[in-house]
């Protein structure tokens, strides 16, 4: 099959700006002459001059242009930063994985951090004419934040919300890391139920308030008459951290899944794995579905049939940037991914254009 892209690139923080107009026009140049380019997804940074020129480039290109934009974090923004209602209302672990980004999770269940977001785009972005926006980190700490975290927010807005589910026995679970915590098994759309049932409601609670603030959100861009499009974890690990992709499929445009096979760092398939399993006695009951390796080819065959049971557009994220310690990619395994993913028209490449390598260029 013939496939189409999808392009992230990443202009800067909202802070620091990364790239000018004419750095980033140069690059797309010379990637737009080989292949077939759908949508450009760019952000983050706020500079509206830059913006603007960019979206009026692409769209001279007959190219869609989304605007970018991390969300439930907690990360080096254009405002005071105590607006937000961070994780337990503290201040959770910091990742730090590119330069100028550092980030922790908010959380998801305030109605003052949807808010916030929603100024942020009225302040900074609504007068560019975006053709649609990327909703990123809308999901809950994974493990690779740490054991504790990995669980979520107990703030008391989100102990409300829990409500029927007793959060004392759930405490004490987590605190022995008892083997109920892994325990269950997937549905056809990739949903985990846990065999235990206050394990299992209280997953689901966290599914619904992920759910319920992407839905808000793209309500909101909805009736702007923008696209929407939702960045979301690989499936086999995608409801571990509150994203239930059925649910969110069926309130946005397009998901992106991060099928990341070569990152060892945060979403990276085998690295957020790793990281999960590390912390139970016996991760058996869950490799099963996954053995050693979620990033195994048979693992994305898997993973491809719960994808292909949502009901909106899904463009699988693949990785082209190699990057020392981060990203072990390289053009085989690039080949190997297109092979992986050859029945979706669409893919996009992850995660920055500014960054694709000759190499690849000429495999796509």
């Amino acid at each position: 099959m013939g496939h189409s892209y999808t392009l992230q690139l990443h202009t800067g923080s909202f802070v620091h700006q990364m790239h000018t107009f004419d750095e980033i026009k140069e690059k797309s140049e010379r990637i737009i002459e080989k292949i077939k380019i759908n949508d450009i997804i760019l952000g983050w940074n706020t500079d509206k001059s830059l913006n603007k020129q960019l979206v009026s480039y692409f769209h001279k290109k007959g190219i869609r242009v989304l605007l970018w934009l991390p969300v439930l974090s907690e990360t080096d923004q254009v405002r005071d930063t105590t607006m937000l209602t961070t994780i337990n209302g503290t201040q959770g672990e910091r990742v730090s994985v590119i330069e100028h980004e550092s980030f922790s999770f908010a959380c998801p269940a305030t109605q003052q951090n949807i808010d916030y977001v929603m100024s942020i785009y009225e302040e900074y972005f609504a007068d560019v004419p975006f053709d649609g926006v990327f909703i990123d980190k809308i999901r809950f700490p994974s493990f690779a934040n740490g054991y504790d975290e990995g669980f979520g927010c107990f703030c008391k807005t989100c102990q409300e919300k829990f409500a029927g589910i007793d959060l004392n026995e759930l405490k004490t679970l987590i605190h022995n890391h008892d083997q109920l915590l892994l325990t269950g098994q997937y549905d056809d759309n990739g949903i985990y139920h846990f065999k235990h049932q206050g394990i299992d409601a209280f997953y689901a609670k966290r599914a619904r308030m992920i759910t319920d603030y992407i839905t808000a959100l793209a309500t909101y861009f909805s009736s702007r008459d923008l696209i929407v499009g939702a960045d979301i974890y690989a499936p086999f690990l995608a409801y571990h951290v509150g994203q239930n992709i059925k649910e969110i499929s069926e309130v946005v445009d397009f998901i992106k899944p991060m099928m990341y096979r070569y990152t060892e760092a945060p979403a990276g398939m085998r690295y957020e794995y790793q990281d999960y399993v590390k912390n139970f006695e016996d991760p058996s009951c869950f490799a099963d579905y996954w053995g050693d390796d979620p990033a195994s080819d048979d693992s994305i065959r898997k993973q491809n049939v719960f994808l292909s049971h949502l009901p909106t557009h899904v463009f699988p994220g693949i990785e082209i940037n190699p990057i020392d310690g981060i990203c072990s990619t390289d053009p085989l395994k690039l080949k190997q991914n297109l092979e992986l993913f050859n029945d979706y028209p669409i893919i996009s490449l992850c995660w920055d254009l500014m960054q694709m390598d000759e190499l690849f260029l000429n495999i796509l």
